[in-house]
């Protein structure tokens, strides 16, 4: 951020529309259908389980839908490096998992920096977010709230709400407050639920130095 004023904005994102196709949207589809009862639920960390602050499913196995998944996500870290005015990323990994939020489902304001895991030698420093669901839409709400660092001086704390499109992914810095806001599904079924697929790129200590 160039200026104490940003601190009152909220975090630069963008959006990329049609980032994987309607083809490999189904198969993403057919995965999470197959792979319904190996979703678990969410932790704050690994023994942490809070459903005040998050409510959700999980699963970190993507088969053979990972190799297309990695390279995609790579093939766009430069831009986006460019495009919110970031410092270079040393890639060290990609943190992959997949989210299924149904009913009720919600993740309250966190930076994504401060969930990280405790004595990695590697940095979260980008974060993005790629939304996919089945049609017709079964849920309703499920935006990613962006909010600012700090309040305005009147007092008041800027946002912005980004709907969760299907087959669009969100990029933003992975220090960024942000919150999944709840999620309506009216017929708990699991293939209604709002699917994302989480992506850090983790960054190595030394680039820092």
């Amino acid at each position: 951020m160039s200026s104490p004023n940003a601190l009152h904005q909220p975090p630069p994102y963008r959006r990329v529309p049609g980032f994987f196709g309607t083809a490999f949207v189904e198969r993403l589809l057919a995965h999470v259908a197959e792979r319904e009862r190996d979703f678990e639920t969410t932790r704050l960390s690994e023994a942490r389980i809070d459903r005040s602050i998050r409510a959700s499913h999980l699963l970190r196995d993507f088969g053979d839908l990972r190799a297309e998944v990695e390279a995609r996500f790579m093939g766009i870290l430069d831009q986006a490096v460019d495009d919110l005015a970031l410092q270079p990323i040393r890639l060290a990994t990609l943190e992959l998992e997949l989210v299924a939020h149904g009913d009720g489902a919600f993740y309250r304001e966190h930076i994504d920096t401060a969930t990280d895991r405790p004595g990695s030698k590697t940095a979260r420093a980008l974060a993005g977010v790629y939304y996919f669901h089945g049609l017709p839409k079964g849920f309703a709400g499920g935006d990613l709230r962006l909010h600012a660092i700090a309040p305005a001086p009147d007092g008041r704390r800027a946002f912005t709400d980004i709907s969760p499109d299907r087959d669009m992914l969100l990029l933003f810095p992975a220090w960024a407050p942000h919150e999944v806001r709840p999620v309506s599904c009216p017929s708990g079924a699991f293939l209604d639920s709002r699917f994302a697929i989480n992506c850090w790129y983790r960054h190595r200590w030394e680039a820092m130095r």
